[in-house]
């Protein structure tokens, strides 16, 4: 009885040892500040349901960055974690997340709950007991007290969750490094802002007030990401929070309008010309977007144009850079420097990187950066454009005389390839004839007869549902392994030799050959015209081939050469077939039913025909059908399957 229960207890603490250690007591002292990280524990709650009294019985996982990220979730999230108080301090936990929809901090002491903070960013901004940017509370601890302290979050955005708690004089200095980091920032930006719009007023240039509009709101953008902008701006409508995605939209709009006229890009360069056009009116719908319930997904469109539209920058600066505008090249290295800063955010925040201070802030590292360098393009293409314009009237001026020259030299050159040009008239239209008998004959031997006669009529093949077919696969074993043995000329020699015979086979049994890809042979009955024997053609086609390959293989053992085997997979279902391309016509088949036929061989053996349950149901009074089971083919799931033989 002793030994049963000594064997109950080691159980029951072998189950309840994970929860007894995965937790970290986090332990404060005085005037310490501690990031939360390492020490946090999640549960998603994707009922969204639950309240704290039943949170606290889930099973949590793990935080293991120095940042917990959650990237964007559909759902409440619980964070919890074990503190105790080794000071007399008050302790303040801050959650540096300003766009958190929902935020409840709840303490549990002793077993009783204590509601210590509820609040979010679609709150006024006077509710919170601290006004501060992003969300600091009070915990009611004190000195000697260990507490669960648990966390309730939902937000559309994406769920980066720098946490830590502190003391006043902890608090103090994190405040202090804050500040400084988003006081550069806001006085770099201001800076950029006030010489841009000196420089708009002495030389009322239009892609300066497009720069200074860009500035603006670039800036009430970044600083909405971090609860600045509705602090300052908009404390009383905090449904402006959940539409920074509009802001971005705009500003890009403005910023694309910038790059264009900064880079001279018009209408002659048509790619880069529209593309721009085009990203507009991206944004302008991704703008709507973020004034419908669906804003997080405009937020997410608009950060994802907006890398393309940096590489789109980029791109255009080189090419504008090597058509000489000097000034791209400060442009380029602005926007390269935002590109990758901007892409290590957008990495983080949906949880490819790890967070650190770095990766948390190189969206607005990278902004400064770009603005300063723009800045200076700005200023120099002001003295650039100068030195262009000389040089570009003493280009006229040569031109002009290059021009008369080289006429006199084109009229002679013109009168002698008028009759160069005659002869090779009639060479051309002897070459034509030739080659449109030759193009038939080639049409014949790629195409199936009527669809070619169809695509010489009318200049295109009309795809077609075919409702029943049935497609063959064959493929060759170990075909890498023997290929290494073999020259090159000597395997497609050997490759040659079978599928010219599968060919004749195929012909012989109307089954149409629909193309080789590599060591694989593929071909379909039924079809360009449907008939009701498609399913035994191709059996019989396929039992000849491995009869064929019996033979080929014993005679290339007596040589003391390695021989090709094949697996064979047959399946019955509908395709559409037509013509793929404009160049290089193919005949083809598309639909599930080609999937299945290649899992039928892929599932097959070596010498055998596997045919699926569809196939078996048209042959199975014709050949011996041997059940092999539910066997799993690959995204298919388990699938009935027969090897077939003849009677």
């Amino acid at each position: 009885m002793r030994i049963i229960r000594l064997s109950f207890f080691l159980i029951f603490l072998i189950g309840i040892s994970p929860r007894l250690t995965a937790q970290q007591l986090v332990q404060i002292k005085d005037g310490e500040g501690i990031d939360l990280g390492l020490y946090l524990e999640y549960f998603i709650d994707e009922s969204n349901s639950l309240k704290v009294e039943e949170a606290t019985g889930q099973t949590y996982e793990t935080s293991n960055a120095k940042i917990l990220n959650l990237a964007n979730l559909p759902f409440n999230v619980w964070i919890r974690f074990d503190l105790q108080s080794q000071t007399k301090d008050e302790i303040y936990l801050t959650v540096d997340n300003a766009l958190l929809e929902e935020i409840e901090v709840y303490s549990i002491t002793d077993g009783e709950i204590d509601k210590t903070f509820e609040g979010g960013a679609l709150r006024p901004f006077h509710e919170r007991s601290i006004q501060s940017e992003n969300f600091l509370m009070k915990l009611p601890i004190t000195e000697g007290m260990t507490s669960s302290i648990y966390l309730k979050v939902n937000s559309k955005f994406p769920l980066l969750l720098p946490m830590d708690i502190a003391t006043p004089p902890a608090l103090s200095k994190n405040y202090q490094e804050h500040n400084l980091f988003w006081g550069l920032y806001a006085g770099t930006l201001l800076f950029a802002f006030l010489y841009n719009l000196f420089v708009f007023f002495s030389v009322r240039e239009k892609r300066y007030l497009y720069y200074i509009l860009y500035i603006l709101g670039s800036v009430i953008f970044y600083m909405g990401l971090q609860g600045y902008s509705f602090q300052y701006l908009w404390p009383n409508h905090p449904i402006l929070n959940i539409r920074l995605g509009f802001l971005i939209s705009l500003t890009n709009i403005i910023i694309t309008i910038f790059s264009m006229s900064f880079l001279r890009i018009t209408k002659k360069s048509k790619v880069m010309y529209y593309f721009g056009v085009g990203t507009i009116v991206a944004y302008t719908l991704i703008g709507i977007i973020n004034f419908t319930p669906a804003y997080s997904l405009g937020l997410g469109l608009a950060q994802l144009l907006s890398l393309i539209t940096c590489i789109y920058f980029i791109t255009v600066a080189v090419i504008s850079f090597f058509r000489g505008i000097q000034s791209a090249k400060y442009y380029l290295i602005g926007w390269t420097i935002f590109l990758v800063l901007v892409s290590v955010y957008i990495l983080t925040i949906n949880g490819v990187i790890t967070g650190n201070f770095f990766t948390t802030h190189s969206i607005f590292i990278g902004h400064m950066s770009e603005v300063l360098l723009l800045s200076f393009a700005l200023a120099d293409q002001i003295n650039i454009l100068k030195k262009e314009n000389e040089t570009n009237q003493k280009r006229i001026i040569l031109q002009l005389e290059e021009n008369e020259k080289l006429q006199l030299k084109v009229t002679q050159e013109l009168e002698e390839k008028v009759i160069q040009r005659t002869a090779e008239v009639v060479r051309e239209k002897n070459e034509a004839e030739y080659q449109r008998k030759r193009s038939d004959e080639l049409l014949l031997n790629i195409l199936p007869a009527e669809t070619a006669e169809e695509l010489k009529n009318t200049g295109k093949a009309k795809a077609k549902h075919i409702s029943e077919v049935t497609v063959i696969f064959a493929d060759i074993q170990d075909f890498t392994k023997l290929s290494e043995n073999l020259s090159p000329s000597d395997l497609v020699k050997e490759i040659n030799e079978c599928f010219s015979v599968f060919d004749k086979i195929m012909e012989k049994y109307n089954v149409e050959k629909i193309k080789t890809i590599g060591d694989s042979y593929m071909a379909a009955g039924g079809l360009p015209k449907p008939n009701k024997t498609h399913a035994k053609d191709v059996i019989n086609a396929a039992l000849e081939i491995q009869e064929y390959l019996l033979e080929y293989k014993k005679k290339k053992l007596l040589k003391g050469e390695n021989p090709f085997e094949m697996r064979i997979g047959i399946h019955t279902g509908p395709v559409v077939a037509g013509i793929v391309g404009i160049k290089k016509f193919a005949y083809d088949i598309w639909g599930d039913t080609v999937n299945l036929a290649s899992r039928m061989e892929s599932s097959g053996e070596i010498g055998k025909v596997n045919i699926s349950e569809a196939t078996y149901n048209h042959v199975k009074d014709d050949f011996n059908c041997i059940y092999r089971g539910k066997i799993e083919a690959k995204n298919k799931g388990d699938i009935d399957m027969y090897f077939v033989e003849k009677k």
